[in-house]
């Protein structure tokens, strides 16, 4: 809870002023059985109406100043949980409980009944240790049980989501009652750990119910024998009965409060975990390297489980306008050297530099403004083709329509609204072809200094797959281009070539240069290409 802490500090004065407000309403709501027992025991027995009229009109201003009191003080807390709650949900989310004055309730209650009468208070005070640690005790045990439901809410919220992304997949291996019978079983764990925490924290209010119920009868008994015997009056009985009742609600709301915390605090516990992980791509000083060249990797390794390299001992340098074709088998690196180009990850060892200067030095939000990228299975997002593609960014119409065109998603503007055509989530209201033009307009439309496409161009045919690159060549020239391909065609015309397996570089060089060079690169060029193998 420490932690969450850091969200509410700021918002200790406001606090502080509902605290106060409740507190003036709370202390007239502690005085209404006070002056009852005092009317009933020294006003009504006057006889005269002035006195009565005059400690009614008193009881009726302590009621407005608790009525106003209580609804200030619920207008101000909703106001800090609101703000409490937004700006916690900025960096990630949180169930928010704000603490109610139900303790000053059940003190000033107890302090009121010890002016009446000390021998009845003193019956309560005995029975508050023991409804505090049933309390506890309860508490301790429902935080585990809140942490496993949390978990196994989790794993339901997975597979559901796991299911409508593969709800193509599922279909076409008929795999849907595998699916249903996995959900309901998740579904039977969330509900018996949901059933298992309720029970646990449910049984607080009865527990508390029977221990106040015991206390009270005994104060009752005990008031009829020292009324009998003329040592109280009725009418502190009276007083005694409706601090009670406070005392009582007062207590209750401190059971709600044990059950809110115990799962706040399951909540904030998670919360936590991923707000306190450190960050480990921070910006660190790093020696600069050759500033004639653009995109350099100097000797780099990484690996994902810090076991086996993902990719190892990776170099190459690119002049600005170059262009660098990475090829080889699903799980050769490809992906993972794009990855490290865009500071995703931290080289374990090695350097990777962008205008001389080591990707760690420079600013994360100004090095992501350096690249135009577009991934096969990039995002595409429930709104407009406009709205897809800028992303947000003030990109002018000029340069979206330049990005369109040579991206050859020319297929926008001939949609019945045009730009204004609504794309639905995953564009699923277009082809794997028109998803991947949109979404290399998207990565054009920035004018980038650094263009990423990985293998973003599996799902177009040949022919608008050569457009595309011609497009490229004649009017990004200045751009170093970085492709990813599993097509030979698509590489060959890079400047820069890197044939990789396993995470290791087998060849490097041209196209020209690998087909004498590297055989597997040559066997794939064969395959695909037939006798045409100049790209």
């Amino acid at each position: 809870m420490r932690r969450m802490m850091a969200f509410i500090r700021p918002y200790y004065g406001r606090m502080a002023g509902g605290f106060a407000v409740k507190f003036f309403g709370t202390i007239g709501e502690l005085w209404l059985p006070w002056i009852l027992s005092y009317m009933i025991e020294s006003v009504v027995p006057q006889g005269r109406m002035g006195p009565i009229f005059m400690w009614g009109g008193l009881m009726f201003l302590c009621s407005l100043m608790c009525i106003a009191g209580n609804v200030i003080a619920n207008r101000m807390a909703s106001a800090v949980a609101r703000d409490v709650t937004r700006e916690v949900r900025h960096s990630l989310y949180r169930r928010i409980a704000y603490l109610s004055c139900a303790q000053i309730l059940l003190v000033g209650g107890l302090l009121m009944t010890l002016t009446l009468d000390v021998p009845s208070t003193l019956i309560l005070l005995s029975v508050v240790p023991l409804i505090g640690v049933s309390a506890t005790v309860i508490s301790m045990k429902g935080i585990p049980l809140f942490w496993r439901l949390q978990s196994s809410v989790d794993a339901l919220v997975r597979i559901v989501r796991e299911n409508i992304t593969g709800a193509r997949v599922i279909k076409a291996l008929s795999r849907g009652d595998y699916e249903i019978s996995r959900f309901k079983k998740q579904n039977e764990t969330v509900s018996r750990h949901e059933l298992t925490s309720s029970m646990v924290m449910g049984l607080g209010q009865p527990i508390m119910n029977v221990l106040l119920n015991l206390g009270m009868v005994a104060v009752i008994v005990l008031g009829a024998y020292r009324v009998n015997g003329a040592r109280m009056s009725p009418a502190v009985i009276v007083a005694f009965l409706s601090y009670f009742t406070i005392i009582a609600n007062a207590m209750m709301g401190l059971t709600r409060l044990f059950v809110m915390f115990s799962r706040a605090n399951a909540s904030a516990g998670r919360i936590a975990e991923i707000l306190d992980l450190p960050e480990d791509l921070t910006r660190v000083e790093a020696p600069a390297g050759d500033e004639s060249y653009h995109v350099e990797f100097d000797d780099v390794t990484f690996s994902y489980n810090k076991r086996k390299p993902a990719v190892e001992h990776i170099s190459f340098k690119l002049r600005r306008g170059e262009s660098l074709g990475l090829i080889g088998a699903t799980g050769s690196g490809k992906s993972t050297i794009v990855n490290l180009l865009m500071r995703f990850y931290d080289a374990d060892s090695g350097r990777v530099l962008i205008d001389g200067r080591d990707v760690r030095s420079i600013d994360p939000e100004a090095l992501h403004r350096m690249f135009g990228v577009a991934f096969q299975s990039d995002a595409v997002f429930s709104a407009s083709a406009r709205e897809n593609i800028t992303l947000g960014r003030d990109i002018p119409d000029e340069a979206l329509e330049k990005a369109i065109g040579n991206a050859q998603a020319g297929f926008v503007n001939a949609l019945e609204h045009g730009l204004d055509e609504h794309i639905q989530s995953r564009g699923a209201n277009l082809s794997g072809g028109q998803r991947q033009r949109l979404l290399i307009a998207r990565a054009l439309a920035g004018n980038p200094d650094i263009l990423v496409l990985d293998d973003s161009s599996s799902a177009l045919d040949y022919r608008t797959d050569a457009d595309l690159r011609l497009a490229l060549a004649k009017n990004y020239a200045h751009v170093t281009s970085v492709l990813v391909s599993s097509r030979v065609s698509s590489i060959a015309h890079c400047t820069h070539i890197l044939m990789l397996d396993e995470g290791r570089v087998i060849g490097a060089g041209t196209h020209e240069e690998l087909m004498k060079s590297c055989p597997a690169y040559a066997d794939i060029a064969r395959t695909q290409m037939g006798g045409d193998h100049r790209g």
